[in-house]
């Protein structure tokens, strides 16, 4: 409980202290919103950038309905009632606050199902709960809160699937649903589409079971529910746009594609590397309210490089150490960010450049980064004592950074 109120306060704090139609593309995600509930339909997709509530195109014309559909429904309800723009406005950041509550309980659920024990899904929990970025973007409209609720919901059933062998049919059909809305939420929910074959088939081979067979009894219910809820979209967007997948902005990394891959590697390795690291600081903290009060951010997000492989040496430590550690089913829920980040690469290469800045796409995963780093905290240090002290200190340091953050935001947008 402390944990969600800790993080419902951060949201609503962050929600306050940002300045309304001034979050990462909120205006662009208002527009679609409004377009739903005024228009009953999709707004058209805009092929620049939208940075005010102006326009009728957006650059999130792309993006699935979901989201915007649910939060349509209280722009009708609050507008019928005579409400301004700038009430709807907070109402609709304020709406998401519950959602992001939501996830957050997820991951508890998520973390406790591969820790097995209360205390270690705990700190996981709130390890996530205080990543600045989880409360901020909680804070705004959005649609990241509610893909990562139901992508870390949906990890649930796959994670204990991975585990004990088997799943029955009302999960499997469950588990489909949660894919087919997390599709419908962000394009980002089809990542979860490619985990449920991988984990049947480590299932059969465990279980020496047939693997085909395993995979239809398990994969055809999921896959066909996941079909049925959100096939339709993808459908419309084909016989509009010509794909599946439509994009707005475009602005590729590599103008020549995989052959400009081919003929420059190193270049092109050194931008995948810069842009790694760029969109991994921006996971841990929302840089666009920092970097006016720091001359470069390149310390910051050093220093955050630099825990992470020391925590990661700790999960080796951990995992030879001890052989409680169920080093198979955390290298399958690793497997979940390895896909994001392939998806995020994917995308930074050939569409949009700028997506190197948007670390926000992983919160999705951000379960899995909790339970790395609590496994790690627990390989760097022998003694009870001594863990519970550096998670203590650790915590404690990821609130100060919150505090930081959102005092920069209050000066950044007084001035």
């Amino acid at each position: 409980m402390l944990i969600l109120v800790t993080f419902g306060l951060l949201a609503l704090g962050y929600s306050f202290v940002t300045r309304l139609k001034y979050a990462p593309d909120e205006p662009a995600h208002y527009i679609y919103i409004r377009s739903l509930a005024t228009k009953h339909v999709p707004p058209p997709i805009s092929h620049k950038d939208t940075p005010t509530e102006e326009s009728e195109a957006t650059h999130e014309g792309h993006q699935p309905p979901l989201y915007y559909a649910l939060m349509a429904v209280f722009y009708a309800l609050l507008r019928s009632q005579g409400a301004s723009d700038e009430l709807i406005w907070r109402v609709l950041r304020l709406l998401d606050i519950p959602i992001g509550l939501l996830w957050i309980s997820s991951v508890y659920a998520l973390t406790r199902e591969y820790f097995g024990r209360e205390s270690r899904a705990l700190a996981a929990t709130a390890f996530v709960a205080l990543i600045p970025t989880s409360s901020y973007m909680a804070g705004v409209i959005n649609n990241e809160m509610l893909i990562s609720l139901l992508f870390t919901r949906a990890m649930l059933p796959m994670l204990r699937y991975f585990k004990t062998g088997s799943m029955t049919l009302r999960s499997a059909v469950s588990l489909g649903l949660l894919i087919g809305l997390a599709s419908l939420t962000k394009a980002q929910g089809l990542v979860l589409v490619p985990l449920v074959v991988p984990a049947a088939f480590a299932v059969c081979r465990r279980e020496r079971r047939s693997g085909w067979a395993e995979a239809v009894r398990v994969g055809l219910p999921v896959l066909g529910c996941a079909l049925l809820v959100s096939g339709w979209w993808f459908a419309r967007c084909w016989a509009l746009y010509g794909t599946p997948l439509p994009h707005s902005l475009s602005e590729p990394m590599l103008q020549s594609g995989l052959l400009e891959l081919m003929a420059v590697p190193g270049s092109c390795l050194f931008l995948m590397l810069v842009s790694t690291l760029a969109v991994y600081g921006y996971f841990w903290v929302p840089f666009w309210l920092v970097w006016p009060f720091v001359s470069t951010m390149l310390p910051l997000i050093a220093v955050t490089v630099a825990l992470t492989l020391v925590v990661l040496v700790g999960v080796v430590l951990r995992i030879r150490r001890a052989p409680d550690v169920d080093a198979r089913s955390l290298g399958f829920l690793l497997a979940a960010p390895v896909l994001v980040y392939a998806a995020w690469l994917r995308y930074v290469l050939f569409v949009d450049r700028w997506a190197n800045l948007q670390g926000r796409l992983f919160l999705s995963v951000a379960a899995v980064v909790g339970i790395v780093w609590i496994v790690g905290f627990e390989g760097l240090f022998r003694s009870d004592r001594a863990k519970r002290g550096a998670l203590a200190a650790g915590l404690a340091m990821m609130f100060a950074t919150n505090v930081a953050v959102m005092a920069c935001a209050v000066k950044l947008y007084s001035s």
